[in-house]
């Protein structure tokens, strides 16, 4: 079994929101082909925010149907631009339930995916951030608040992974899934990377940066975390292998 990563899918939803204007041609029949031909059903795939365009749940239900199409055992997790997600875990498990391969979100919780456990939440642009463009798809403004809130919200996440380990009849390998950087190049520890490396995953994924912005991220291994950029045009618009568990020997 396999586990991939892609972040900033960005599909049109119903406003028909192409990606042309920021250089995606044809997105996202790209990313559809890579997908189809990298991931097999038993795979579970991490989609680490800026999933759709859409504002509303009734505007993003194409795009849903999109993902759960796409072979793979999906885990989602919230961006930015996902305003359609709303705040409500029971709401949004509703939304969901006719998109079988769409099997768990991350929302103040964890979810257990085969042999992982995965943690994390949607994250905000932390303080040690360094300088990157602006614009519809650049970095949001740091806001204290939102730092503060998102590193409840990790936290939250974290205990739920812990008590899901604890309770799982067989070890489960730890795995942090964002969508916002936790840690960027200059490596100037922040609010998000301490607990996560305390946590102490196999690899953490995130999405967020494009373009320029690209190498604002950090990407590599430090404090035992592998940091992974999984965002579509980072990526080569191909999910991202993130770790493989291979069966047991024969006896």
């Amino acid at each position: 079994m396999r586990l991939f990563g892609i972040g900033d899918t960005h599909l049109p939803s119903t406003r028909q929101k192409d990606m042309q204007r920021f250089g995606w041609m044809d997105h996202p029949l790209p990313l559809q082909r890579a997908w189809d031909e990298r991931v097999r059903p038993e795979d579970v795939v991490i989609v680490a925010g800026d999933i759709s365009w859409a504002t509303r749940p009734h505007e993003v239900m194409d795009d849903l149907a999109w993902l759960d199409a796409r072979p793979g055992r999906k885990v989602l997790v919230r961006g930015n631009h996902d305003y359609w997600w709303g705040d409500s875990a029971s709401k949004l498990r509703k939304l969901l339930e006719p998109f079988r391969t769409l099997e768990a979100f991350l929302h103040n919780s964890a979810a257990v995916m085969g042999p992982w456990v995965i943690a994390g939440t949607r994250l905000w642009t932390a303080p040690e951030a360094p300088p990157m463009p602006g614009g519809e798809m650049g970095d949001e403004p740091i806001d204290v608040g939102y730092v503060e809130r998102e590193t409840r919200r990790l936290a939250t996440s974290i205990e739920d992974a812990k008590k899901k380990e604890a309770a799982s009849p067989t070890p489960l390998v730890r795995v942090a899934a964002v969508h916002f950087p936790p840690l960027y190049a200059n490596e100037k520890a922040t609010a998000f990377s301490a607990p996560i490396e305390a946590f102490q995953p196999k690899v953490c994924v995130y999405g967020h940066l494009h373009s320029t912005g690209i190498p604002a991220g950090f990407t590599g291994e430090r404090a035992g975390v592998r940091y992974v950029l999984a965002s579509c045009d980072a990526a080569g618009f191909a999910p991202v292998l993130l770790d493989e568990v291979l069966p047991p020997p024969s006896p």
